[in-house]
């Protein structure tokens, strides 16, 4: 387990405006209506291409594919995606060990900025992104809008926390002792989101992880890779290094239990097939952070790879409290 990381007690905190929830948007006005076509034109024009495996920054193709279809209209193909194997899970998991010794010393206005970048690139394209899951996963206008401007606000929330977890730390003095209080980072973190919010949770996961100076290999639902894949993409053009998120399409099976079998902290709220083998507890003694990495709630997940904490309101408090919105 890693031992050495970088603090910084003493570090100058770049300034961040207060957190606000993005704003949802209003179709019934026609500027917003006709901008969400554009981007379902603009969207629909990238339908049908091969999308690869990415492991310490290297395209992997030409492997088994499977299809992303639209569900409502199956023949619509939206793309075709790699199968990964047990054998990429476990090279995505030593490039992300790898990258992590970097990674872990990077000051937290490197992390945070990364998070604040990706922000402001989703919030210009925020239909785009709300365009690819009503193709993916059959989400309606609103659904879509809400999952979007949650996402942004998980990498703004997150980015602003890294702060305050990586600042000096309140504790009882004591005058006869020399005491301190550090977050650290834990190491390689799998992150296997579900469908159903293959935006929001996904990029919650990941960020928190991220931010908080973890790697990542993130296994994208079967059935939503293609807006996970637009957020890796996102990531990258914001500035994130080689190998720091590892994307890894694939089966449940072939690359799902391979990852929640490993020596690494799991965020896993999809498959029942996986969820189910975390906690039978096989290969329980490599899961000695499991029980602080893995959400047990598919609808409202603790997103967590370090002591972190989150809180949910519901919507009717959020014109009093600026905290990530929940859903429900």
């Amino acid at each position: 387990m890693p031992t050495e990381v970088m603090t910084e007690p003493t570090a100058k905190k770049r300034t961040l405006s207060e957190f606000r929830n993005e704003p949802l948007t209003d179709f019934s006005k026609p500027h917003n209506r006709s901008a969400m076509e554009s981007a379902l034109e603009k969207v629909k024009a990238e339908l049908g291409r091969e999308y690869p495996l990415v492991i310490a920054g290297q395209r992997i193709t030409g492997l088994k594919t499977y299809d992303s279809t639209n569900p409502s209209h199956k023949g619509q193909l939206l793309g075709k995606f790699q199968k990964g194997s047990k054998a990429h899970v476990e090279q995505a998991i030593s490039a992300a060990w790898k990258t992590f010794e970097s990674w872990k010393r990077a000051p937290v206005t490197v992390r945070a900025g990364l998070l604040v970048k990706a922000a402001e690139l989703m919030r210009q394209r925020k239909h785009e992104f709300s365009a690819t899951m009503i193709y993916e996963v059959g989400k309606t206008w609103p659904e879509a809008d809400a999952d979007t401007a949650e996402a942004i606000d998980f990498l703004e929330f997150y980015a602003r926390e890294s702060y305050r977890y990586a600042g000096e730390q309140p504790i009882t003095k004591i005058e006869s002792e020399d005491n301190a209080l550090v977050y650290i980072p834990l190491g390689v973190g799998a992150v296997i989101p579900p469908w159903n919010f293959p935006l929001a949770i996904m990029a919650g996961m990941t960020s928190a992880a991220v931010v908080t100076g973890n790697t990542v290999v993130l296994k994208p639902s079967s059935d939503a890779p293609w807006i996970a894949y637009r957020f890796f993409a996102l990531l990258e053009e914001a500035g994130m290094p080689a190998g720091v998120v590892n994307f890894l399409s694939g089966s449940g099976g072939e690359v799902g239990d391979p990852l929640i079998q490993r020596k690494s902290g799991c965020t896993s709220t999809s498959k029942q097939q996986s969820r189910s083998k975390v906690r039978s507890g096989s290969n329980a003694s490599s899961q000695r952070w499991e029980g602080r990495t893995r959400s047990s709630s598919i609808a409202k997940p603790r997103i967590s790879m370090t002591p972190h904490r989150q809180w949910w309101h519901r919507r009717s408090d959020f014109k009093d409290k600026s905290v990530p919105r929940a859903r429900g």
